[in-house]
């Protein structure tokens, strides 16, 4: 045994300890996930083997050229080895981590973690707070387990490195050879010319099936590698003569010759006409975090939402109307610049040394006052520079409240946020300023924390009666708004539009979840006769609809539709991780990695797939380049804006 305990035999075991561990949680999942993955278990094993190389020869790539470094000495020194303990010891922990955290985070997101799993990391007080409020039994396992398996493999390298005697020199310069061959070989997993990635273990339409062979630590990496990175050529992603069809075949659209070059900036050019004229109306955006259809008795759900209930009876309120995407970046860019979903970083995350075309920003051009009011700290998914740099005149956020009622762990309850937004509104509209103002909500968030005795689910069943509970109170904070707004004067001058930005947990357990994509919305005004709307629409219809309710016209670059015009498009274009869908009437186009595939819906989102012929599929697949379209030529600048005006 003390033969073995030479060169680089201890890390060896340490590697082949890790993958082991990531090979017994891919085969958990299988088991828990069988159903999906039962008739490609070659593949998942074999491409989880892949990953499983991949990621721990890029993990221990440093401590195994580290070892070979120390063999140049006669005797490495005990400090070294004890670096080299700890280091080794650490890595098996942070897989085992990694790993000990995907179920409950499966059973939050639907998939391994991902982008989203990196992304809240730049966020501990937000991050902390939601573990210790809401997650505690799970942290307190992951603690421990990382605790145990440091404990354990630190004792075991204790073991292997007893009596550690360094290789002969002359077999050191071959085990040096061996490594810089074989370690980039193991880390790229691959011998085309594109390194593994994510994607080469896609084998079906079922997001979380596609990442079961993707070990974690590989997921993680990934996504952090690749953070921020959105400087990709366009002739990667899209060819711009597809771009002209694109834009040519959206009948709102106006009828134009798209230029030929790659620097064109103005190519989207749609023109909105509004029927009402002569009214300046304040302009209000309620955006409701994770608030889904699921929660809205008139839309087929949970009997805890009685206020949209009420407010449908006074509203102009939309039947199926679809989120862009699962995450608040996604429904931020859609509502206020009617952006559909596309492949880069959402436009709340991305820099804009030139202002896009928002809502706020438009507004702000006719003279009006823009805000942003929200109840946390408004730096989480850089909305604060996102909506200051593209047309909000201020921004409210948590340390602007005194005295709250009630400190959440994502901010202040929704009624001192709506509590808030109503003082600015009153102030404003004595002093005669029209305003426009995003609002946006946060009681409605894991763990949700909400104030005591406000609402009561005891007559409801339900295995997740906290998430139930947060949806009635925000529900109930809505109310307490609208009973008081009713009351001010500017109420009857101003346009409310109240949308989700998404649906709560979101999880593609059995393919796309499409039902998960359905939210509440409705909109009331002065100007609009309460009614029920059956059009499948989408959230990139806000922005134009607002613009014709208010009686602003002229040329914009926005993509969605003006709902006030009968002659609209029934669909709605969605992404889910790396997924895009298009909905048009029952029809359902999916556009995944390497996979293309078609289903009928029914009326309540349920998804049948159908086999299909790929190229009964171009004209749809050419709708879901459209977000890709537009995130690469960046159609939307400000100076896009043509003819505007408030008659």
């Amino acid at each position: 045994m003390n033969k073995l305990r030479t060169g680089i035999y201890p890390i060896l075991v340490f590697f082949f300890i890790s993958i082991i561990i990531q090979t017994i949680s891919r085969a958990i999942l299988v088991y828990m996930h069988q159903d999906d993955v039962i008739d490609n278990l070659l593949h998942v094993f074999g491409y989880g083997l892949r990953y499983d190389i991949s990621i721990n020869c890029s993990i221990f790539a440093p401590v195994f050229l580290f070892c070979v470094l120390c063999n140049l000495f006669s005797k490495t020194p005990k400090f070294f080895q004890v670096l080299q303990r700890v280091y080794i010891s650490l890595a098996v922990s942070l897989v085992t981590l990694l790993e000990v955290v995907t179920p409950p985070f499966i059973a939050e997101y639907g998939i391994r973690p991902n982008h989203i799993f990196v992304e809240y990391l730049i966020y501990p007080n937000e991050v902390i707070s939601t573990i210790y409020n809401g997650h505690g039994l799970e942290a307190i396992i992951c603690i421990c387990s990382t605790i145990f398996t440091f404990s354990l493999m630190y004792a075991l390298s204790k073991f292997l490195y007893k009596d550690y005697k360094n290789l002969p020199k002359s077999v050191t310069s071959m085990v040096f050879a061996s490594v810089l061959i074989l370690i980039p070989m193991g880390i790229r997993g691959t011998v085309s010319h594109k390194p593994l990635n994510p994607s080469n273990g896609s084998f079906c339409s079922n997001p979380l099936a596609n990442t079961i062979p993707v070990n974690s630590a590989f997921n993680v990496f990934y996504a952090f590698r690749h953070m921020g990175n959105n400087d990709v050529k366009k002739s990667q992603i899209f060819a711009f003569d597809e771009i002209a069809n694109i834009f040519h075949n959206l009948p709102y659209l106006s009828k134009r010759t798209i230029p030929s070059t790659f620097d064109s900036q103005c190519a989207i050019n749609q023109t909105i006409s509004p029927e009402v004229t002569g009214k300046k109306r304040n302009v209000v955006v309620i955006l409701e975090e994770s608030f889904g259809s699921r929660y809205v008795k008139s839309l087929g759900g949970i009997d805890v939402a009685p206020t949209h209930d009420r407010l449908k009876e006074k509203s102009w309120w939309f039947n199926h109307m679809f989120a862009t995407g699962h995450r608040s970046v996604r429904g931020i860019e859609a509502v206020t610049a009617s952006y559909p979903p596309g492949p880069l970083s959402s436009q709340v995350k991305l820099d804009h040394p030139k202002p896009i075309t928002t809502l706020p920003l438009i507004f702000k051009k006719l003279g009006y006052t823009t805000s942003f009011i929200y109840g946390g700290e408004s730096h989480f998914d850089n909305m604060r520079s996102y909506f200051l740099n593209n047309g909000v005149d201020y921004v409210i956020e948590q340390r602007d409240y005194k005295d709250p009622e009630f400190v959440a762990s994502w901010g202040v309850s929704d009624e001192d946020l709506y509590k808030k937004a109503n003082e600015e509104f009153v102030k404003l509209s004595a002093e005669n300023k029209p305003f426009c103002s995003v609002v946006f909500t946060s009681s409605f968030h894991d763990p949700f924390d909400i104030p005591r005795g406000k609402v009561d689910i005891s007559n409801i069943k339900t295995d997740d009666p906290n998430r139930l509970k947060a949806a009635k109170y925000a529900d109930y904070a809505l109310g307490r708004f609208f009973d008081i707004a009713e009351k001010e004067d500017y109420y009857k001058n101003t346009i409310f539009v109240v949308i989700a930005d998404h649906d709560s947990r979101v999880r593609g357990l059995e393919g796309f979840p499409l039902k998960n994509f359905r939210i509440p919305a409705l909109i009331i005004s002065p100007d609009v006769i309460p009614h029920e709307d059956n059009r499948i629409v989408s959230q990139i219809d806000i922005l134009p609809t607002i613009l014709s309710l208010a009686g602003v016209s002229g040329q914009f670059p926005i993509v969605g539709q003006d709902l006030t015009k009968p002659d609209t498009i029934d669909r709605a274009i969605m992404a889910y991780n790396e997924i895009f869908a298009y909905l048009n009437g029952n029809e359902f186009t999916l556009l995944a990695p390497n996979i293309k595939i078609k289903a009928t819906a029914d009326e309540n989102a349920n998804l049948f797939i159908k086999d299909i012929n790929p190229q009964d599929v171009s004209k749809e697949v050419s709708y879901l380049n459209l977000g890709i379209a537009i995130y690469q030529y960046d159609f939307a600048k400000e100076e896009c804006i043509k003819d505007l005006r408030q008659d």
